[in-house]
């Protein structure tokens, strides 16, 4: 397997540019090969709201998304393209991800209904768009 230097590996926030690979690489991680419905569904279901994506050589390798948990927590997750993973790349993307998040959604108080309320609407873009 062949290992990426992560000097190499740029990190940046989610714009639309680099939405459509972040939609593609969370579509294609499913086991969902079917209509554009189904697709779409798990989408809305698993996306979350994309903060972070991590690029080599100007191609989107993985991203960072925030999820409520089942404790109605704030979580901070990522997703790979297997040939590119490493733990040290995995918490830089996290930590770019984290200044973000805290960034974006200063209000500790209303923060989960406030990323709830954008990564639905995201999805309802999406699907709209699709």
């Amino acid at each position: 397997m062949k290992t990426t230097n992560t000097a190499k590996i740029q990190f940046n926030e989610v714009n639309v540019s680099s939405l459509k690979a972040v939609v593609n690489m969370c579509q294609n991680k499913s086991a969902v090969n079917s209509n554009a419905k189904d697709k779409s569904l798990y989408l809305i279901n698993n996306l979350g709201l994309p903060l972070s994506v991590a690029s080599f050589e100007n191609r989107v390798i993985g991203y960072a998304f925030v999820t409520i948990n089942n404790e109605e927590e704030p979580e901070i997750n990522s997703y790979w393209e297997k040939e590119f993973y490493s733990i040290e790349a995995e918490q830089n993307l996290k930590f770019h991800a984290e200044t973000i998040f805290h960034s974006t959604f200063k209000d500790a108080e209303k923060r989960s209904a406030k990323i709830q309320n954008a990564a639905d609407k995201l999805s309802n873009w999406l699907s709209f768009c699709n």
